[in-house]
């Protein structure tokens, strides 16, 4: 059994994956963070709605 019949380590192996070219087009990759971006945004946007109101603001106890 030599050197030759083990496998690369786990460094080398992430550093082959990452180098290897991706089979996704530049536009595919552009179009899936537009949509993603787009629902960050909805959600950031609905989850600052509903900290900017009254009921949400007096809801927090007052330790102070």
């Amino acid at each position: 059994m030599g050197n030759s019949d083990r496998k690369p380590g786990l460094i080398k192996r992430l550093w082959k994956w990452w180098r290897t070219p991706s089979r996704l087009a530049l536009g595919t990759l552009l179009l899936i963070g537009f949509v993603g971006g787009i629902v960050f945004w909805g959600g950031f946007n609905t989850g600052m709605e509903k900290a900017n109101t009254e009921e949400f603001c007096i809801s927090w106890p007052r330790n102070a």
